[in-house]
């Protein structure tokens, strides 16, 4: 099941990222918000929606870089204003927003947030638990 998921994920990224999406080598994608994309991703992915004043959205983004693989590892994605970042905006401040793969909001924040409390978060969840068990043969 988890390989599955991360091949539906995997085929679906070009039809969902533009193409100045910025990655770096071992970095987490970042790409806009669309109105598809929570859609898209649900059951697919958690995604870390960052919004407000760019140069606050870059500083947070790089932030969660600092913990890129540990994320990736949780299947995480970052994303960023965009058409769909309306329903999920609160004023014009700068937030950060975890969704669960259940597509609803499990964090949300007006202050930068460490990859790791992130990271901390996602592991309490019983979905995550499921899925860092491991598998036994039946």
């Amino acid at each position: 099941m988890h390989r599955l998921c991360l091949t539906a994920l995997i085929s679906l990224w070009p039809a969902m990222a533009p193409a100045d999406t910025a990655r770096g080598d071992s970095g987490l994608r970042v790409m806009p918000l669309q109105d598809d994309t929570l859609g898209t991703l649900r059951w697919q992915a958690r995604p870390v929606v960052v919004l407000g004043p760019d140069r606050d959205v870059q500083a947070q983004i790089a932030r969660l870089q600092a913990g890129a693989a540990e994320l990736a590892e949780r299947e995480v994605v970052i994303l960023t204003d965009g058409s769909g970042a309306d329903p999920l905006r609160q004023g014009t401040a700068f937030q950060v927003l975890l969704v669960g793969k259940d597509g609803g909001v499990k964090l949300r924040r007006e202050t930068p947030v460490d990859a790791a409390d992130i990271i901390d978060l996602i592991d309490t969840m019983p979905m995550r638990q499921r899925e860092a068990a491991p598998e036994q043969d039946d």
